[in-house]
């Protein structure tokens, strides 16, 4: 079971660990993302970190042919967020997840797009039948 703080600013993703920013910045770039993140107070913390595509990826039910949203996600916009992960060796593209559809794409570090803050570290997850799998540890 999921639980959204009293104050509704942050998510603890119980299957995961990690606690999320509930409303996500304004548009950035990449590089901006970075110092957003660092400055970022919330729920009393100032912790804050910007999410790599592992993180993000957490978001997603691949256990389904086309992953969907995790039904117990609580934000369900259509936007696109990026991740802190560069695109292999082309460094001037990063992995975004776009909520819509949930595609993960990479694009230039320098488009906008949104920031969904995180903290804590993802926790070691382990795989049951019939539920969602994830092959983090």
């Amino acid at each position: 079971m999921s639980a959204l703080s009293e104050i509704r600013q942050t998510w603890q993703d119980h299957l995961t660990g990690l606690e999320w920013q509930l409303e996500p910045s304004g548009e950035m770039s990449w590089y901006d993302a970075f110092e957003y993140a660092s400055s970022l107070t919330l729920g009393g913390h100032h912790d804050w970190r910007f999410p790599n595509i592992k993180e993000m990826e957490s978001f997603l039910d691949r256990s389904k042919y086309r992953p969907v949203m995790r039904e117990e996600i609580p934000f369900r916009d259509k936007l696109s967020y990026w991740s802190s992960t560069t695109f292999g060796t082309n460094t001037k593209n990063a992995w975004i997840i776009m909520l819509d559809g949930a595609y993960v794409l990479s694009y230039y570090k320098t488009n906008v797009y949104r920031v969904r803050c995180v903290r804590k570290e993802i926790i070691q997850l382990i795989p049951k039948t019939n539920e969602n799998s994830f092959s983090w540890g």
